[in-house]
């Protein structure tokens, strides 16, 4: 589609009105699909079953604009009016043809906006050539994953990179930020933000075309997330997909710029792809990247997935290649997840880690866990309250020693607030069991000794960096440091 044409009338209010009082909402797709999801739609056609037919404008909204199948002008008129037709054909949404219309561009239900990408294929089923710097469709897993991590709440300036449609700052205005930014390095992507941003109207939107930061003048802000490409690619295409040759490089300048364009206190996330190598892992890459100010940052990677990069090139075209390729660079895994970056102001050390993503549970608290690994986690542990983790598991192996089995290891296991596998003692067992949420660290050890759990040599502050650990893998909960409960 030729973008001059995306908005032409200017008429966003009227069309604003056509798909809301249409009633296209996710709620609608859900309920006529039975999905669970929104986005669980199909969009492959050649996958999809045969839609029903229209008996309503939302029917007639999903075959054109989302479905991208052809319709009737006559079934389009019937529920949208002749008037609806002509407002989407003017808006350069939809073209009609003799007897039957179509969606130029795709227009879709995302919570409570309504938002424009490009489509993903033919109307008539025929191959499908995407432009170079196609905006990708927010109506996606991923991109709703990405959502979910958002930061959002109040905060001055909120900062969307490789933005594409401009969804994360359309959200983010829209849910407490007071000014919002959306960048992307192609006009086309710029063009179909701005779109959307009238569309919703939304006053507090802005959408720049920027090279990453360099777009956006030097002020910095509260919060910044990314969802840049991360493919590894041996030769690039295209524009919304490749990450260079190991897949870092959009990530790695977006990182690199982050001590000068975030505030004090500010958050950066980005839902990406990186690798452990040989010299290190990718968190540890993560804050050589941040420079000589990586000192006053935390990092956390959040591990949603981990591909062997041997798997990679054999599911790949050219599996020399990147085997080749991989070798020189010493990688050793593909991870794909969160990287989250917080900036200080206070003088507690920073920290670096990695957390594994519940295999169960969408949404990883990771504001959680940023709190809770700055706090001072000993003396909470010992001044406060203990709560056990209502989903940990304990796992006793035995050994045949003789004609009898014996304990020979022992395991802790959770799958929240992160999916964490522990070596434990059986002490710690004890000690979880406890945590009723009535006694505090030292409480709990005073009662562990007494009974003969714990040797009575133990002192407070070993106790409690035994118990730290316990917290930080979610085993134990401590009271004002509880993550919240775990949604699907």
């Amino acid at each position: 589609m030729q973008t001059h044409l995306l908005g032409c009338s200017g008429r966003f209010e009227e069309l604003r009105d056509l798909v809301r009082g249409a009633g296209y909402t996710e709620e609608f797709l859900c309920g006529r699909f039975g999905l669970e999801r929104a986005e669980q739609f199909e969009l492959d056609q050649g996958k999809r079953a045969a839609l029903p037919e229209p008996g309503s404008a939302a029917d007639v909204l999903t075959a054109l604009m989302l479905a991208g199948e052809f319709v009737p002008v006559a079934t389009a008129e019937r529920w949208l009016g002749r008037d609806g037709v002509g407002l989407l054909c003017g808006m350069g949404l939809v073209t009609a043809e003799a007897e039957r219309c179509h969606g130029n561009v795709a227009l879709y239900p995302v919570g409570d906006l309504h938002i424009v990408s490009d489509r993903w294929g033919n109307p008539d089923g025929s191959p499908f050539e995407a432009p170079d710097d196609t905006v990708y469709p927010a109506f996606i897993p991923n991109t709703r994953l990405f959502l979910e991590h958002v930061p959002l709440g109040t905060c001055e300036r909120f900062l969307d990179l490789c933005s594409g449609t401009g969804i994360a700052a359309l959200v983010a205005a829209r849910q407490g930020a007071r000014e919002a930014w959306a960048g992307d390095i192609a006009t086309r992507s710029t063009r179909f933000a701005e779109f959307n941003g009238r569309l919703n109207g939304v006053p507090n939107f802005h959408a720049v075309t920027s090279d990453l930061y360099d777009g956006l003048g030097g002020a910095p802000f509260d919060r910044i997330v990314a969802h840049p490409p991360y493919m590894p690619a041996l030769q690039p295409k295209w524009i919304f997909f490749s990450g260079g040759e190991d897949g870092e490089e959009i990530t790695r300048r977006i990182i690199t710029g982050v001590p000068a364009h975030l505030n004090d206190r500010g958050v950066f996330l980005a839902l990406t792809m990186g690798t452990d190598r040989q010299d290190g892992p990718f968190e540890n890459r993560i804050r050589e990247w941040l420079g000589e100010h990586g000192r006053d940052f935390d990092v956390a990677l959040i591990v949603r997935k981990t591909l062997d990069p041997l798997d990679f090139a054999t599911r790949a075209n050219e599996r020399e290649a990147w085997k080749k390729l991989f070798t020189r660079l010493g990688v050793e895994s593909l991870v794909y997840g969160f990287v989250v970056i917080r900036r200080r102001n206070w003088a507690r050390e920073t920290f670096t880690l990695r957390r594994q993503a519940s295999a169960v549970w969408r949404r990883a608290p990771w504001e959680w866990l940023l709190d809770w690994e700055s706090a001072d986690k000993e003396s909470l542990i010992l001044g406060r309250r203990l709560h056990r983790c209502g989903d940990v598991e304990f796992e006793v192996r035995h050994r045949l020693r003789g004609n009898a089995w014996a304990p020979h290891s022992y395991m802790l296991r959770t799958d929240w607030p992160f999916r964490m596998d522990c070596d434990a003692h059986p002490w710690m067992a004890n000690l979880i069991a406890l945590c009723d949420g009535c006694a505090t660290g030292r409480d709990h050890l005073r009662v562990l000794i007494e009974n003969g759990v714990v040797p009575r040599g133990v002192t407070e502050g070993e106790f409690a960096r035994a118990v730290t650990a316990l917290a930080s893998g979610g085993f134990v909960e401590v009271e004002g440091f509880r993550p919240p409960r775990a949604e699907g």
